[in-house]
């Protein structure tokens, strides 16, 4: 198979100095963590090296304990993690039950080493799911994106699903069995596969569809066998409740700063402002997702990413990975074919997942100027050049 079309590489050392000035904060959090560092704890964050981590190490342990009745009981479920860590900031566990058959595995381990297996792990996977899509960057930098740093941060789950999205899009046209179960598998973030469902039922993919609700049901229910039926009205019951009082909480909270959404950039402003600007987003989104509907598979899945991320108004930064990415390989691939107003408006959706952290509006401005860029060369590139095929894994 043929590899990617591949453009002039960009002039030393502009390239690294670009790379380098979109991550440097990222690095800067990871030393900044690593200098409050007491055993486990960060002293001054009062938290848990690995931070988000917890949640998975956390979850795992009470459905092996036998204790699920404290996993989504906010009060309980913090009480277990303060008789072991000491006194913490407020963690909470979201993810629906099935997630606990992943975290289980990494609760055998003592919380250190599972918090290295999962990095490495993690970052394996995604840089295997997405050698195929890069072209004239090196593979090892998919796990040095600005999201993927902000990722390895706060030891979340943005490698897992980001290389089940790469995955689900390059096996979407040839091999629909295995599209459908990866779809059913990206239901650990369930919000994040908003247009995974559009993008199948666009494109007629009946066979996708039908394994995907297959995997999905059979989750549902092998997690309340194992787990209880209950566990799933509680997820969303007190899930949903949870979200809202995270978007809505009053003052200036750590986590605004990881919410790159227009609603959480507009908080301080009166309520039906930020609800209209993050519709009017959310709009032009879907409206530019639609006009690249027929783009190649593989640029397609870098829209459909970007454009979730636009259109959800609870999205966190270290769940970019797969759009960081998107506009790094376009701003890498195509540097002579750009305007210089495109190479600044890709810079900053590329570096967006940690400017979102110097100052909220960057981010969501930034996404949506990127994504048209995105979608401007995918319609371009899909009517004067066949469609692009995937490299060897």
């Amino acid at each position: 198979m043929d590899k990617p079309i591949q453009g002039p590489a960009v002039p030393r050392p502009l390239n690294w100095f670009m790379w380098a000035s979109a991550t440097v904060l990222g690095v800067v959090l990871i030393l900044l963590d690593l200098m409050q560092l007491d055993g486990l704890r960060l002293s001054k964050a009062r938290l848990i090296v690995g931070r988000d981590f917890l949640n998975v190490w956390t979850g795992g342990n009470l459905a092996l304990s036998g204790q699920l009745d404290k996993l989504y009981d906010y009060d309980a479920y913090r009480t277990w993690q303060m008789a072991i860590f000491g006194v913490l900031d407020p963690y909470n566990y979201s993810y629906p039950p099935q997630s606990l058959f992943l975290a289980m595995p990494f609760a055998e381990l003592p919380y250190l080493p599972a918090l290295i297996l999962w990095t490495v792990a993690g970052a394996t996977f995604f840089m295997w799911a997405a050698k195929p899509y890069m072209a004239s960057l090196p593979n090892w930098l998919a796990i040095a994106t600005p999201a993927a740093v902000v990722n390895i941060w706060c030891g979340h789950y943005g490698f897992v699903i980001g290389a089940l999205w790469l995955l689900f899009f390059r096996s979407l046209n040839r091999a629909p069995i295995r599209s459908g179960v990866i779809a059913g598998l990206m239901t650990l973030k369930p919000h994040l596969g908003l247009l995974i469902a559009a993008t199948l039922i666009y494109r007629r993919k009946g066979k996708v569809i039908g394994f995907a609700i297959i995997v999905t049901l059979a989750l549902i229910l092998l997690s309340s066998f194992a787990f209880g039926f209950d566990l799933w009205r509680q997820w969303i019951v007190e899930t949903s409740a949870l979200q809202n009082r995270i978007m809505n909480a009053s003052g200036n909270k750590f986590y605004f700063l990881m919410m790159p959404s227009a609603y959480i950039a507009l908080r301080e402003y009166p309520a039906m402002i930020a609800v209209i600007v993050q519709i009017g987003f959310a709009t032009v989104a879907i409206w530019l997702t639609w006009r690249a509907r027929n783009a190649d598979i593989q640029q397609f899945a870098f829209i459909c990413a970007t454009a979730t991320a636009i259109i959800l108004p609870y999205i966190f930064n270290y769940d970019l990975t797969v759009v960081s990415l998107g506009f790094a390989i376009l701003l890498y691939d195509r540097w002579t074919s750009l305007t210089l107003g495109e190479r600044i408006i890709l810079w900053l959706a590329f570096a967006s997942p940690l400017l979102v952290m110097v100052y909220n509006l960057i981010a969501p401005i930034a996404l949506l100027a990127g994504l048209i860029v995105l979608v401007k060369h995918a319609i371009g590139s899909h009517e004067t050049t066949p469609a692009r095929t995937f490299a060897k894994a």
